[in-house]
């Protein structure tokens, strides 16, 4: 029979956090991987707690939590990952927040809100920050400690798609390329090798890049669809294709030299 209670539901700030390669950890040391969840989980129940935060759903290694505030929510976020990268005795966590309507079943809460949030949290760098553009748009002019790097939109599997951005601040790991972004099964770090961090304005350029090619792209294929239904005379379309064509390169290049700068 079906059930006569009514769905609730209400806006809310969505912050999904989970540990880094946390099954990997426990097959190579089950009591060492608990006891680093623990003290990692005391640091993040604390800072959801002191931000007038409540802890909605649970797993084993991961939560998720609503705030009330938009910029509480952020500002817990950088808190949790400053204190969790200090030390190497918490587990390592991803975080994502969103900002969406939500549904309350009991204490939890479910809907496409709660799933983006997720998705959010595992495109995030080890120990970074991701949130989304609604939640950009409320806290762009009160988060001060912290740069919020647009990384472009990007579409989830079975989710809208939504724009990203990194909170990058003192304490939370910043972002890598845009290209890398995306759901990740991580080693046990490996102290003996760093990758390099691609800086602010490399993850600028690239973003700038792939807008140009698609842009480009999309100019080369009018000139040859305009060449073939008009019947143009040959060249016509040739050389402003090789014009574009040569300025793509370019900035290809410029792009390169300043990726292979920073190795």
């Amino acid at each position: 029979m079906p059930d006569p209670r009514p769905i609730q539901r209400k806006l809310t700030t969505i912050l999904a956090a989970d540990a880094a390669n946390y099954s990997g950890r426990m097959n190579q040391d089950e009591e060492g991987t608990v006891r680093a969840l623990r003290a990692a989980r005391n640091v993040i129940d604390t800072a959801i707690s002191d931000a007038n935060g409540r802890i909605a759903n649970t797993s084993g290694d991961g939560l998720i939590a609503e705030f009330p505030s938009v910029v509480d929510a952020v500002r817990c976020a950088i808190r949790i990952q400053t204190t969790l990268n200090q030390s190497d005795k918490m587990l390592p966590f991803r975080l994502g927040v969103h900002l969406d309507d939500v549904i309350i079943e009991g204490p939890d809460l479910l809907g496409d809100g709660v799933n983006l949030a997720a998705r959010l949290q595992e495109m995030a760098e080890i120990g970074g920050v991701l949130i989304s553009q609604q939640v950009f748009d409320h806290v762009r002019s009160k988060i001060t400690n912290a740069e919020l790097r647009p990384l472009g939109p990007a579409t989830p599997k079975h989710l809208t798609e939504v724009g990203l951005y990194a909170v990058v601040a003192d304490g939370v790991n910043a972002p890598r390329l845009p290209d890398n972004l995306g759901p990740k099964v991580d080693p046990v770090p490996d102290t003996q090798s760093i990758e390099p961090v691609a800086t602010a304005a490399t993850v600028e350029m690239r973003a700038k890049f792939k807008k140009s090619r698609w842009r480009i792209g999309g100019s080369i294929v009018a000139l040859a669809l305009a060449d073939i239904i008009f019947g143009l005379a040959p060249g016509i379309t040739l050389v402003p294709t090789l014009v574009l064509i040569w300025v793509l390169y370019r900035k290809w290049k410029k792009l390169r030299d300043a990726e292979a700068a920073q190795v």
